[in-house]
């Protein structure tokens, strides 16, 4: 065989090599030039923090969004963590950690659930500790832009298996709207639901949901990451937030745009958008195994309105 022969079929076969090698299935976990290098793996034991609720003027953990406590109660469900204590950061010194352990609800927050106007998490198989941004007066004809970055540390079981009939259901992200001057209580959750939620299930699929109308009916499902584990993930959502069919939902992971839904994005002109963050579980008991300790961390918050 010819020396060139030889060196072309080499060729060939290094190219074959290469694009094997090369990332699929659509994930957005491909690096870009803003994404930070992953932190290394952490401990999932409870760190020394300050908790949430006591903090949330504390711009290197929040940002400028101005939160307050929306479901939880544990001692450990929100702290804002430090650097120096081997807590991954993205920007600054600190952090902001949740965390669900088994068993973990809050019989203090009651709300409507069909015809029980007294229900809690404890009592509707659901757990969750969330921080809510606070919404004044409506924020129709406001073109509303919230970046974050999540960073999901390597755990045994982020979600159990479902054992048939509910699938188990955990969310870390929702854009809510919810009805403030003019009542809508037909529609989501007595005035009240998601355009869209970043999800993880039971294999460690990270991905987005929104919702159709103003329902809690799935309406498309897309994949932000298959193994988002040990990494930090940017995510950006821009909303026209408006009760007309021009408004409109983007979302992007690590600037690759995954959402682009035209659409009403508020029930009426009096309502509000706003962000919520943390870890919130449903379903509980429709999993074939028991539910673990669950950790998930937040940092480089920030929004602007146009």
């Amino acid at each position: 065989m010819s020396r060139k022969l030889i060196l072309a079929i080499s060729a060939t076969v290094t190219l074959f090599l290469l694009a094997s090698c090369g990332g699929g299935g659509g994930d957005s976990s491909s690096s870009s030039s803003s994404t930070p290098a992953p932190a290394p793996t952490i401990s999932l034991a409870t760190p020394a923090g300050t908790p949430c609720s006591g903090n949330f003027n504390n711009t290197d953990a929040f940002g400028n969004i101005q939160f307050q406590p929306s479901v939880g109660n544990t001692a450990w469900g929100c702290l804002v963590v430090d650097q120096a204590n081997s807590q991954p950061v993205v920007s600054g010194a600190q952090s902001v950690r949740f965390e669900m352990r088994p068993g973990d609800c809050d019989s203090s927050q009651t709300f409507i659930s069909g015809s029980n106007a007294s229900a809690s998490d404890c009592t509707t198989d659901r757990g969750r500790f969330e921080i809510y941004q606070k919404s004044g007066n409506s924020t129709a004809g406001q073109i509303i832009t919230y970046n974050y970055y999540i960073y999901i540390p390597g755990q045994p079981l982020i979600q159990p298996p479902p054992k048939g009939g509910n699938t188990p259901l955990t969310v870390l992200t929702q854009i809510n709207w919810q009805c403030k001057g003019t009542p809508c209580p037909s529609l989501g959750s007595n005035g009240y639901g998601a355009l869209v939620y970043l999800k993880i299930d039971y294999t460690g699929t990270l991905s987005l949901q929104t919702h159709q109308g103003f329902t809690w009916t799935p309406n498309q499902v897309v994949t932000v990451d298959s193994n988002p584990y040990n990494k930090w993930i940017k995510l950006t959502y821009v909303i026209k937030s408006t009760a007309a069919s021009d408004g409109y939902l983007q979302v992007y992971a690590n600037d690759k745009l995954l959402i682009n839904e035209t659409r009403a994005t508020l029930p009426n002109s009096d309502s509000t958008d706003a962000l919520k963050v943390g870890i919130y579980d449903a379903f509980l008991s429709s999993t074939s195994q028991p539910w673990q300790t669950q950790v998930v961390y937040f940092d480089g918050f920030s929004t602007s309105v146009q």
